[in-house]
């Protein structure tokens, strides 16, 4: 199996997990007294950042963690920069699709 396709596998794997907290978190929301405006836009405001800014975040957080522990910068030297760029970019879709839809759901 290719270095990169294992990387690719650890990044979605970790973004299924934080989508399912996502869910779980606006159904606990969405039955909360206060429907959640406040909580929606400010994931929308943070989802929208990191999309926006996820090639430069991402390239400073891996070179950042080359400096670290060595079982620390070797798992992010296996996932790669590309695959961080890729995690802060699938981290930003979630928090701004959450946020909309508690901003959504909310109103209604």
């Amino acid at each position: 199996m290719k270095p990169a396709v294992e990387s690719t596998r650890w990044v979605v794997g970790f973004l299924a997990v934080l989508a399912a907290w996502m869910v779980y978190m606006l159904y606990v929301e969405l039955h909360l007294p206060g429907g959640g405006k406040f909580l929606g836009g400010s994931l929308l405001a943070i989802g929208a950042l990191n999309a926006l800014f996820y090639k430069k975040t991402g390239r400073k957080f891996f070179a950042k963690t080359q400096s670290s522990r060595p079982f620390v910068a070797g798992f992010w030297l296996r996932i790669g920069e590309q695959g961080c760029q890729l995690l802060y970019l699938g981290i930003g879709i979630i928090l701004a699709a959450g946020g909309c839809v508690l901003l959504i759901m909310g109103a209604a």
